[in-house]
């Protein structure tokens, strides 16, 4: 045997060799770490599985008990799984169970109700392809079973597929829908795809590899490995990244298994698998119209429903996902449905002048607690590599309660085209508004405010004089009250409400003026 090759079963040892009999033995994870982000990521998912900050606090982890954490106990009952799958057990691996079954196994308790949800769906499909069923828990290290996760790289759904990846298995992606969010559909691709690389490698842990850093990289570490097709051969010739995720794998699929072990029990979610149902639509639907009409809270709604991007059914072909005691009244009330969602999502054209330009604001938003940088970046509607450059940060760690920099892109007009006569002619629209709008104001007098932003674009700002602590907001297609908060300093969907004297029924208009509080 050759010599190299002897050094690469050596290192492969070392490892199980090594580790330590305690916890304290293990170095923890960084919180950098792709996989603990990930996990975090559920901190802010409330819509399925709907617990408390107080539910957090259970179940107790098992830390305590030093001998579920053992060498021996670890060894004997990974082993005892039956699967084609080679679950190597070493120090990598332990790392990552200790972060499921101890660091994180509150969110752990999360995913395995989650489980309840989408499992069932994955295993059909596993078995269709003759795949083992332990790949139904590469999910776990890819999304954590959050239908509408984004990594920081753009991959999207459960099962993280990157644009061009799912165009290539035949995801469509357009500006209503994305098909990687279909938990149906993407999985039937990842299927497709595990076929593909387990025909090229015949090794099950080299098909969870590629699916992480592409075949382009295995392919390459198997030729500086000398040709070996054994992961922990080739794993120091693979990305950073992948070299731990393979192990993620290992250790989620055993905490899995021996969840009780660990005293790790589902967070029941308000809807399990054989609670949903699929009903075909007739005509476009609005989300939002289904939400108040069946009485089901709108994130639930949308959380079934990941696959629609703007919160509508196009159409005629396509699916919704409901609970299943809420088919018949949706088809009960489906010509009613249709005819109201026609009146919202009826098509509209704006006039905009000519001089309308873009100008970036600048917002200071709060890290929420066990909120990831990813996690931020994608409740702010931007990438973590921009919330870095914003804040000048080194790493991906950020700090809860910190107020971070976030960059918003609005639409304003440049100061060289104000003159008396458009604020004359803005005055008489304000006049004009008021007769059709639900918004109330004691004058339409207005003066114009103007000061520089960022990069020295003009940012103008109309104030009513008897209420110099409001602005004035023009509503453009495609907004909402909670995307217009957004835009301004401290103003919160809350506020908006408030200072419009807005009920639950009221829906925005585009080209009405709403009242926004003024930082």
């Amino acid at each position: 045997m050759p010599i190299k090759k002897i050094l690469f079963l050596i290192a492969g040892l070392l490892p199980l060799s090594s580790i330590g009999q305690g916890l304290s033995d293990v170095n923890s994870l960084k919180p950098g770490d792709p996989i603990v982000n990930t996990l975090d990521s559920l901190l802010s998912i409330r819509n399925v599985v709907r617990i408390s900050e107080s539910d957090l606090l259970t179940p107790e982890p098992a830390a305590e008990n030093k001998a579920v954490f053992s060498n021996e106990f670890i060894q004997t009952n990974i082993a005892k799984i039956s699967t084609p799958i080679p679950l190597t057990f070493n120090n990598q691996v332990k790392r990552y169970i200790e972060l499921y079954a101890s660091q994180r196994v509150q969110l752990t308790s999360r995913v395995l109700g989650l489980s309840n949800l989408y499992f069932p769906l994955f295993e059909q499909m596993l078995d269709k392809y003759n795949i083992p069923v332990e790949f139904k828990y590469l999910s776990i290290v890819e999304s954590a079973l959050n239908p509408i996760a984004v990594s920081s790289a753009g991959a999207t759904g459960i099962w993280q597929f990157m644009f061009n990846t799912g165009k290539v298995y035949g995801l469509n992606i357009n500006s209503y829908i994305d098909e990687r969010r279909d938990v149906m559909k993407a999985t039937d691709a990842a299927c497709r795809y595990f076929k593909e690389m387990y025909d090229i490698y015949g090794d099950w842990l080299l098909v969870v590899a590629s699916y992480n850093c592409g075949p382009g990289n295995v392919n390459r570490a198997i030729a500086r490995a000398g040709g070996s097709k054994n992961f922990w051969e080739i794993s120091r010739f693979l990305p950073a990244e992948t070299r731990g995720y393979v192990p993620a794998f290992i250790a989620a699929t055993y905490v899995m298994h021996y969840a009780k072990d660990y005293k790790i029990y589902p967070a029941a979610p308000a809807f399990t698998f054989n609670d949903i149902d699929t009903v075909g639509v007739k005509s476009k639907v609005s989300l939002r119209q289904l939400s108040e009409a069946l009485s089901i809270p709108y994130d639930v709604i949308s959380f079934l429903n990941p696959i629609y991007k703007r919160g509508v059914v196009p159409g005629e072909g396509f699916t919704l996902n409901l609970p299943s005691g809420k088919i018949s009244q949706y088809i009960a009330n489906e010509e009613m449905l249709y005819a109201e969602s026609n009146k919202v999502l009826a098509p509209f054209s704006v006039a905009l002048a000519d001089d309308a330009d873009y100008v970036q604001v600048k917002r200071q938003v709060k890290v929420k607690k066990g909120e990831s940088i990813f996690a931020f970046a994608q409740r702010n509607d931007c990438s973590a590599s921009q919330v870095k450059k914003w804040n000048k940060l080194k790493s991906n760690h950020i700090v809860a309660g910190r107020s971070l920099i976030v960059m918003a892109t609005v639409k304003q007009t440049p100061a060289k085209n104000v003159t008396q006569e458009n604020i004359a002619a803005t005055e008489n629209k304000l006049q004009t508004d008021k007769k059709d709008s639900s918004i109330s104001a004691d004058s339409t007098d207005e003066t114009i405010t103007i000061s520089d932003a960022g990069n020295n674009a003009v940012n103008v700002r109309s104030q009513i004089k008897n209420h110099p602590d409001y602005i004035y907001h023009l509503v453009q297609p495609g907004d909402t009250l909670w995307n217009i908060a957004k835009r301004y300093d401290g103003v919160t969907v809350e506020t908006l409400k408030e200072a419009n004297n807005f009920n639950s029924n009221y829906t925005l208009k585009v080209g009405a003026k709403i009242k926004v509080p003024a930082s």
